[in-house]
C-alpha cells in the first residue's frame, strides 16, 4: 500500500534535556524504550491513516471502517494485455478484513477477462475469452464452476428477494470495439433461458452497469456513443462520446460518467437536472499527470476504482503499451461528487494489474430513499423487471425530447505567435484505433501575444491531425519554427470530450488550449 507521510511539527529539544537529566539512569533506559515503543504505534497508525489526508487501511477498510474487497487480472507476461484478451494472466484479489494484502485467487494462468465481485461479496464471476464462456469462483478460490457460454456484462441483486442475477451477451468485434448485438440476463444460482434486457443498439463489452432497481442501464451503446438505456427495451438517450462509461445510483438519484479522449477526466451528469461537471483522475499520488484507465464505480457510490500510470512507449497509444508500473488505485469522491477526496494504491508490484471491480460491505439497516420526480414512472403497461419479455422487438431507439439549449457563454480568444519547442509524434491511424480521430498536443515557446492575455512564458496547444482515418496534409509541424494560432481554452470546447487527445509532454500543469481551424 502506497503511503502518503503527514508532516510533523519540530519541538524543542531544551524541554526535554531538563526533563531527562531529572530521571535517574536507570528509568531513564526504561522511559526510553517506552517512549520509543509510543512513537513507533504512533507512527504506524499515522502511516495508516495518511493517503491523501485520511487514509484507508487492509485492517479497517476505505470508507467509514467497512470492508473492502477488490479483484483484478495481473499480467504474468510483458504487462501489455490491458484489455484481458491474453492467455497469460492470473485472478488477484484483496480483501481489506483478512490482513493478507494481494493474493491469489486462482493462480493457473490463462485467461480472466472483466472479473465481477458478486453483489454479496462472496463470489468473483469472469469471462474467459479463449473458451468463450462464463464461470465464477468462490472468493478463496474454490467452487470454480462453469456458467454458460458468453461474456458477462454485469451483476445485480434485486433488493426485493436478494436474488443475484448475471447479465451477458455474445462477444462480437475486435481492436476495442467489443460489443454485444444484445444484452440477455439469468439467475446466477440458477441459469436458465436468458431473458432479454436490451437489443436495440450493440452494447460494448466493457462499462455496462445496472442501477440499483435495475430498471436502468448505463453503458456505450456502443462506442463511443455514452448513455442510459431505460430497460427492458425501452428509450435511451446518449450524454456524451467517450468511453469507459460507469453508472450508478445515490438514494434515488442516478449519476452516469463517461472517459475522455486524453484519458484523464471523467465527465459526471446528474440524470435529474442534466447538469455536467468534469473531475481529472490523473492528479492520484503516483500518476503524476499520466493516462489511466479502467475506471469504475464500485457497489458503494463514493467509491472508484482506475488503473495507472501509462507511461510506457511515445506516441498515440500508451494504453495498449500497458507497463509493469500499472497499478490499482481506489478513489473516495466527496459528498457532491465534485471531485476526489482521497486515494489509496491498492497494489505495489512488478507487473501490470487491470480491470479492477470493488465491492464494499453495505451499511446495516440502511434503505434507499425512494426516488425523486427524475426516475421514469412506471405504467400500468410496463412490466416489471423480474419478467423481462424475451420477444425481440424491432422498435429504434427512442431518443428523450431535446431541451432548450443553454445559452452559450462567452469564450476568450488568445491570438499568439509562438516557436514550437515540444513536437510530439503523429501517430498513425492504426495507432489510434477505435477512434478515427485524434487532436495532437505540442508545447510552443511564446513569442509574442497579438490579442488577448496570456503571461505564462510558455504555451501548450491541440490541434487536429487525423480525421475520419486519415492524417490531415496540415498536421506535420517543424520544431523552431513560429507558428500564428487562434487559441481557446481546450476545456471551453465541451465537444471535444470523447476525442482522442496525445500528449507526449509532461506539463500537464500549464491550461490546454485548442488551435481553432483558419
Amino acid at each position: 500500500m502506497s503511503i502518503i507521510m503527514v508532516k510533523r511539527k519540530k519541538v524543542s529539544g531544551w524541554p526535554v534535556r531538563n526533563f531527562l537529566r531529572s530521571i535517574p539512569m536507570k528509568s531513564l533506559c526504561l522511559s526510553t524504550l517506552a517512549v520509543v515503543l509510543l512513537g513507533l504505534l504512533v507512527q504506524a497508525w499515522v502511516e495508516s491513516e495518511a493517503i491523501g489526508g485520511v487514509a484507508p487501511t487492509y485492517k479497517n477498510g476505505i470508507i467509514n471502517n467497512l470492508r473492502t474487497r477488490v479483484v483484478w487480472v495481473q499480467d504474468m507476461g510483458d504487462g501489455r494485455d490491458v484489455f484481458a484478451h491474453g492467455g497469460n494472466l492470473r485472478l488477484m484479489g484483496l480483501d481489506t478484513g483478512d490482513g493478507q494484502g494481494e493474493r491469489v485467487i486462482l493462480g493457473t494462468v490463462g485467461n480472466y477477462a472483466k472479473p465481477l465481485i458478486t453483489p454479496r461479496g462472496d463470489r468473483v464471476v469472469f469471462t474467459d475469452r479463449s473458451r468463450k464462456k462464463i464461470y465464477v469462483v468462490d472468493w478463496d478460490g474454490t467452487g470454480l464452476r462453469e456458467l454458460f457460454g458468453g461474456v458477462g456484462l454485469a451483476v445485480w441483486r434485486d433488493p426485493r428477494d436478494g436474488r443475484e442475477w448475471i447479465y451477458y451477451g455474445s462477444e462480437e468485434g475486435t481492436n476495442g470495439e467489443e460489443h454485444c448485438p444484445a444484452v440477455y440476463r439469468t439467475l446466477l444460482d440458477s441459469p436458465g433461458l436468458g431473458e432479454l434486457v436490451w437489443n436495440r443498439t450493440r452494447v460494448s463489452v466493457n462499462s455496462f452497469q445496472l442501477s440499483a432497481d435495475g430498471r436502468m442501464g448505463g453503458g456505450l451503446f456502443p462506442w463511443p456513443d455514452g448513455g442510459v438505456a431505460q430497460l427492458p427495451n425501452q428509450s435511451m438517450k446518449v450524454y456524451a462520446k467517450g468511453c469507459w462509461t460507469s453508472f450508478t445510483s445515490v438514494q434515488g438519484k442516478h449519476f452516469f460518467w463517461i472517459f475522455d479522449g486524453s484519458h484523464r477526466n471523467l465527465t459526471l451528469v446528474n440524470l435529474e437536472n442534466e447538469k455536467k461537471w468534469q473531475i481529472n483522475i490523473s492528479s492520484a499520488p503516483g500518476i503524476r499527470g499520466h493516462e489511466v484507465y479502467h475506471p469504475k464505480w464500485s457497489y458503494d457510490p463514493r467509491i472508484m476504482a482506475m488503473t495507472g500510470p501509462y507511461k510506457v512507449g511515445s506516441g498515440a497509444n500508451r494504453i495498449a503499451g500497458g507497463g509493469r508500473e500499472v497499478e490499482i488505485y481506489i478513489g473516495r469522491f466527496n459528498a457532491d461528487f465534485t471531485a476526489i477526496e482521497s486515494w489509496w494504491q491498492v497494489t505495489k508490484n512488478d507487473r501490470g494489474d487491470f480491470f479492477p471491480d470493488v465491492w464494499v460491505a453495505p451499511t446495516e439497516g440502511v434503505k434507499q430513499k425512494k426516488a425523486k420526480s427524475s426516475e421514469v414512472k412506471k405504467t400500468s403497461k410496463e412490466k416489471p423487471a423480474d419478467s423481462i419479455s424475451s420477444k425481440v422487438t424491432k422498435t429504434k431507439p427512442v431518443s428523450a425530447i431535446p431541451r432548450k439549449p443553454a445559452p452559450r457563454k462567452t469564450i476568450k480568444r488568445l491570438i499568439v505567435e509562438a516557436r514550437l519547442t515540444d513536437l510530439s509524434a503523429i501517430p498513425t491511424p492504426p495507432d489510434i484505433a477505435p477512434y478515427r480521430r485524434a487532436l495532437l498536443v505540442n508545447g510552443y515557446d511564446i513569442v509574442r501575444v497579438i490579442s488577448g492575455s496570456y503571461r505564462q512564458k510558455k504555451i501548450m496547444a491541440a490541434h487536429w491531425v487525423i480525421e475520419e482515418g486519415q492524417v490531415l496534409k496540415d498536421a506535420i509541424r517543424e520544431k523552431g519554427k513560429t507558428y500564428r494560432m487562434v487559441l481557446e481554452r481546450y476545456d471551453d470546447h465541451p465537444e471535444l470530450e470523447g476525442e482522442r487527445l496525445i500528449m507526449d509532454s509532461d506539463e500537464f500543469k500549464l491550461t490546454l488550449f485548442y488551435e481553432l481551424r483558419k
